[in-house]
C-alpha cells in the first residue's frame, strides 16, 4: 500500500503545526490530524461569552517562542499568512499590592528596579544582579532550551570547576521557595518573585526551581511580551496556511483511533471512522505519553517497562479555575495609571496566602484566599473586542480532586463569585456586577474535556519535577524525541523543554531532518541568540 505523504502528525496544537511547517519547508509532504474541528490545542480563541468577544481559552503571553531561534526563521513567511504580533514595549506586567503601591515590570531593567525599590534597595539591588547573570548564561540556555536535553551530569560537569560555579549549582539545586526567601528580604517582593516561578503548576518546594529565576524574569526584559492580534488562535493558523501553501494538508475533526505497527515499525495511524493512513518516513505525535501510548497503541506493540513507565508518568495535583469575561470596560487598579497600563497582573499577597493555598491543594480544599493571574488583552489588541468593549481572564490553582468529592465542574461558578471575584475587586475600582457582561468558565474538567492531552486541568504537558524534566522528560531513555517504535518521533509539552508557547515543535522536525540528511551538513543546533 501507497505512503499517503511523507510525514503524518498526530494533534494540530502548535507544537506539531510548527514540527510540520519546519518538515514542509525542507520539502516533505506534511499531513497534520486533529481531532477537533479546528486546531491550535492550547493556543485556541473563541467567542465563548458574547459575540465579538474573543478570548485566548488556554495560553495568551507569547514570550519564549521569540527565543526559539527556528521560530525565527520562520517569521517572515508566517507573517504572509496572518500572523502579527503586537509588542508591550513599556508595561509587561503588575504587581497589585492593598497596602503599597505595587511592583510593575517594565520592559526596561532600571525602570523596575526602581519601582522594587520603593520597597526594598536591596531586592532592587538583587534583581538587577540577576539579570546580569542571564546575560552571561543567555546564549547557551538558548541552545539548551531548543536542543534535545543534555545527560544530567553534563550541568554539573560545567559548573564543578570553579566556586562560583559551585555556587551557582547549588542555587540551581534550589526550590523556588529556598530561592526567594535566600535572596531577597522584603515579604511582598518574595510573594510576587514566587509567584513567577509557580506558573508551571508546580509546588513551591519543588527542588531544582531555583534555576527558573534566572531565565523566567530576566527573559522578559530581552524578549518582551507579545500577543498575536486577533488573538493566540492567529499563530497556529499561521502555521497550517505555511504548510498548505508548501502542499501540505490540515485535517480537522479526525480523531485517532490507533498507531499503525508492523514489526516494530510505526508506518501511519487509523483514524475513528475507518480511514487509514500511511507514512513513507515517520510519523509524530503531539498527544502526549498517556494518548499516544496508552490510548493509541497496543499494548503488545510496546516494551512492558516503558507502558509501566507511561502510567507512571505524573500531571501533578494542580488543576486550574478560570473565568472568561466580556467587560464594558477594563479594570482600573488601586494602584494607579501605570498598573492600569499592564495588560497582565499577578495578584499575590504573601507567602503566608502561598503557603496557605498549596496546603489546601495538597488537602484536596477550594484554596480560600488564591493568588490571582488576571489579563486583559484588549487594552493592547482593541481587535478582540467590541468597540470600547474589553475581555478578560482570570484563573487560579486549585486541587486536581477535592476531598469532598464534589466535581469541579459543578462548583466553578460559586467559586468564582464567591473566591475569586472579591479578591479581583479589592484591587479594582470598576470591576461591579455592571461592568461585567457575560462570564465563561473553565476548569480542569472541561480542560481536560477539550483537549484529552489537559489531563485533570494540567495544561503543561506533565508536572514538572526533577524527575520529569530535561533528559527525563517525557522518560528515560525517551529524551530525544523518539519512542520505542522505529520511526515514530513525539513532539509536544510532554518533551523537553516542557509546556508554554514555544514552537518546542521545530527540535523534533529538526531531529528528523538531521536524522535524514537533510540540512546539508549544517549543525542541527548550532544556533546561538544574537
Amino acid at each position: 500500500m501507497n505512503a499517503d505523504y511523507d510525514f503524518l502528525i498526530a494533534g494540530g496544537g502548535h507544537n506539531g503545526l510548527a514540527c510540520g511547517a519546519v518538515l514542509a519547508r525542507a520539502g516533505f509532504s506534511v499531513c497534520v490530524v486533529e481531532r477537533n474541528e479546528s486546531i491550535g490545542g492550547g493556543c485556541v480563541t473563541r467567542e465563548v461569552t458574547l459575540p465579538g468577544f474573543k478570548h485566548d481559552l488556554y495560553g495568551s503571553s507569547h514570550v519564549w517562542i521569540h527565543a526559539n531561534p527556528a521560530f525565527q526563521e520562520l517569521r517572515e513567511e508566517l507573517t504572509q499568512f496572518g500572523l502579527d504580533y503586537i509588542w508591550e514595549e513599556d508595561h509587561i506586567t503588575g504587581h497589585p499590592d492593598l497596602n503599597g503601591p505595587g511592583i510593575v515590570i517594565y520592559r526596561d531593567v532600571d525602570k523596575t528596579c526602581e519601582s522594587i525599590a520603593v520597597y526594598s534597595e536591596k531586592d532592587a539591588t538583587r534583581y538587577r544582579e540577576i539579570y546580569d547573570d542571564w546575560q552571561l548564561i543567555r546564549d547557551g540556555f538558548i541552545r539548551t532550551m531548543f536542543s534535545p536535553p543534555n545527560p544530567p551530569s553534563y550541568t554539573p560537569a560545567a559548573f564543578e570547576g570553579s566556586v562560583a560555579g559551585l555556587n551557582r549549582m547549588r542555587e540551581f539545586n534550589l526550590s523556588s521557595r529556598a530561592f526567594v526567601l535566600e535572596k531577597f528580604e522584603n515579604e511582598f517582593i518574595r510573594a510576587s518573585i514566587l509567584g513567577w516561578a509557580l506558573a508551571p503548576q508546580i509546588f513551591p518546594d519543588t527542588e531544582c526551581a531555583g534555576q527558573s529565576f534566572y531565565v523566567l524574569i530576566p527573559g522578559i526584559h530581552t524578549y518582551g511580551s507579545a500577543i498575536p492580534r486577533g488573538g493566540s488562535q492567529m499563530m497556529p493558523n499561521a502555521f497550517a496556511r505555511l504548510i498548505e501553501a508548501r502542499g501540505g494538508r490540515v485535517m480537522t475533526g479526525s480523531p485517532i483511533s490507533q498507531f499503525i505497527v508492523r514489526e516494530g515499525e510505526c508506518k501511519g495511524f487509523r483514524l475513528e471512522d475507518g480511514t487509514e493512513m500511511l507514512a513513507d518516513k515517520a510519523v509524530v505525535t503531539g498527544l502526549g505519553p498517556k494518548v499516544s501510548f496508552l490510548d493509541c497503541c497496543r499494548s503488545e506493540d510496546l516494551p512492558p517497562d516503558f507502558i509501566d513507565a507511561c502510567r507512571r508518568f505524573s500531571y501533578g495535583r494542580v488543576s486550574i479555575c478560570r473565568v472568561h469575561y466580556a467587560l464594558n470596560e477594563a479594570p482600573v487598579w488601586n494602584n494607579g495609571k501605570d498598573m492600569s497600563a499592564c495588560a497582565f497582573q499577578r495578584v499575590f499577597h504573601s507567602f503566608s496566602d502561598i503557603d496557605q493555598q498549596y496546603g489546601e491543594i495538597v488537602a484536596g480544599v477550594a484554596p480560600t484566599r488564591p493568588f490571582l493571574w488576571v489579563a486583559c488583552w484588549t487594552t493592547i489588541d482593541p481587535s478582540r473586542a467590541p468597540e470600547g468593549k474589553h475581555t478578560l481572564i482570570m484563573d487560579t490553582f486549585v486541587p486536581s480532586h477535592l476531598a469532598s468529592g464534589e466535581s469541579w465542574h459543578d462548583l466553578k461558578e460559586e467559586y468564582t463569585q464567591s473566591v475569586m471575584l472579591p479578591i479581583l475587586r479589592e484591587h479594582t475600582q470598576n470591576m461591579n456586577d455592571d461592568n461585567i457582561l457575560a462570564a465563561y468558565y473553565d476548569t480542569g474538567v472541561s480542560l481536560e474535556a477539550a483537549n484529552p492531552c489537559f489531563v485533570d486541568g494540567s495544561t503543561t504537558g506533565g508536572e514538572r519535577t526533577l524527575s520529569q524534566t530535561g533528559y527525563f522528560r517525557p522518560l528515560p531513555g525517551y529524551s530525544q524525541y523518539k519512542s520505542p517504535l522505529k520511526n515514530l518521533y513525539m513532539t509536544g509539552p510532554s518533551c523537553h523543554p516542557g509546556g508554554g508557547i514555544t514552537a518546542m515543535g521545530t527540535i523534533t522536525a529538526r531531529v528528523i531532518l538531521d536524522e535524514l540528511g537533510a540540512l546539508n551538513g549544517q549543525d542541527a543546533f548550532s544556533f546561538s541568540e544574537n
